[in-house]
């Protein structure tokens, strides 16, 4: 297929040009199809209260394997960001004419249109928003870009800063699950004092599911709706106007739904609560309703008792302050109280 250096179809130019009227869109897929660059189908915002550009980076996820390149154009405030996708198991010849043919792409879509263009070869330098914030920051730190297409972006106001390896390596990533639509929808409905949304973990199927959404909720029939037999992640706006996540594990539930249960809620609240634009003020795990206890000043978490220590303990209890660092029970360290006599 030699397409290098080719003048792209008017279909490109329609499409992009019917895209960016329409704000219900977020992204806008090309793809090399029979030797030619054709526009695929639109990626429209998910729905909910306020679509934001995390939110939208969750909805491209499904469409970036890892062996076919693509242009991907995304909408981010009142501008465009192009991005040649080339993942490293993509055929090399393939790659090379999205490269070979990515400023000519920018120059026929309009440079001015655009205010940054990167290259990115794994699926999460796309859509984990950890990796934009550090592209937002070589874009910042770039006065004069040697990659501007044709050197004529630096008058338009975009950088293009090529490929850059994303320093956080984003190994949570692998411990996300899959969320269910109804529950996507259910913890973006939390504005109001009182609302109420419980979920649980599939264990056969691994997707997180909604048990229940409620309203007007006080903190006393809070404490009466936690499962027994199984673990939940609920999420509940106080009184006080916080929204507070809690992590119930009981006792009662199979070691495997404990253990699968946590291992998932990392990755569910640092990654994939967090880009729906989910913001949690408090967090909270407990072991039974009656474990429950608001304060506008508790930091703590509660112990990992279904988590044990190479020591052998009976529980290891540690202070869970940030899911974007997970650590694996072997890094936990004994409590005071734990440290026996023999200094074991």
């Amino acid at each position: 297929m030699d397409t290098t250096s080719c003048a792209f179809p008017n279909t490109i130019v329609d499409a992009f040009n019917k895209f960016s009227v329409d704000e219900s869109q977020f992204a806008l897929p090309l793809k090399y199809t029979q030797g030619a660059l054709q526009p695929q189908p639109p990626i429209p915002f998910p729905i909910g209260p306020s679509p934001d550009f995390k939110g939208g980076l969750n909805a491209i996820e499904s469409i970036l394997s890892t062996r076919i390149p693509l242009y991907l154009v995304l909408r981010r405030g009142g501008t465009f960001v192009v991005i040649t996708y080339i993942p490293y198991l993509a055929d090399t010849k393939l790659k090379d004419v999205y490269l070979s043919n990515r400023n000519n792409l920018i120059q026929s879509l309009g440079v001015t249109r655009f205010s940054l263009a990167f290259i990115a070869k794994e699926p999460v330098e796309v859509y984990d928003y950890r990796s934009w914030e550090e592209k937002d920051m070589k874009a910042a730190a770039c006065e004069d870009c040697e990659s501007c297409v044709d050197g004529s972006a630096k008058y338009s106001g975009m950088k293009d800063i090529g490929y850059q390896k994303t320093k956080c390596r984003l190994c949570d990533q692998r411990m996300k699950n899959e969320v269910s639509q109804e529950a996507s929808e259910a913890i973006q409905q939390l504005a109001e004092i009182g609302d109420c949304v419980q979920l649980t973990l599939d264990i056969s199927t691994e997707i997180i599911e909604l048990g229940f959404r409620d309203k007007n909720v006080s903190p006393t029939d809070l404490a009466r709706r936690f499962p027994q037999n199984i673990p939940s992640y609920t999420f509940y706006r106080h009184p006080s106007g916080l929204l507070y996540f809690v992590f119930c594990s009981p006792d009662s539930a199979p070691v495997k739904a404990r253990m699968s249960s946590i291992m998932a809620m990392l990755g569910f609240v640092s990654i994939t609560a967090k880009n729906m634009g989910v913001n949690i003020d408090q967090k909270l795990e407990i072991h039974d309703g009656a474990d429950l206890e608001f304060s506008g000043e508790d930091t703590r978490v509660g112990k990992y008792r279904s988590l044990y220590g190479l020591n052998k303990s009976e529980g290891t209890e540690t202070v869970w302050t940030n899911p974007q660092q997970p650590r694996l029970p072997w890094d936990y360290q004994p409590t005071a109280d734990q440290i026996g006599a023999d200094g074991q």
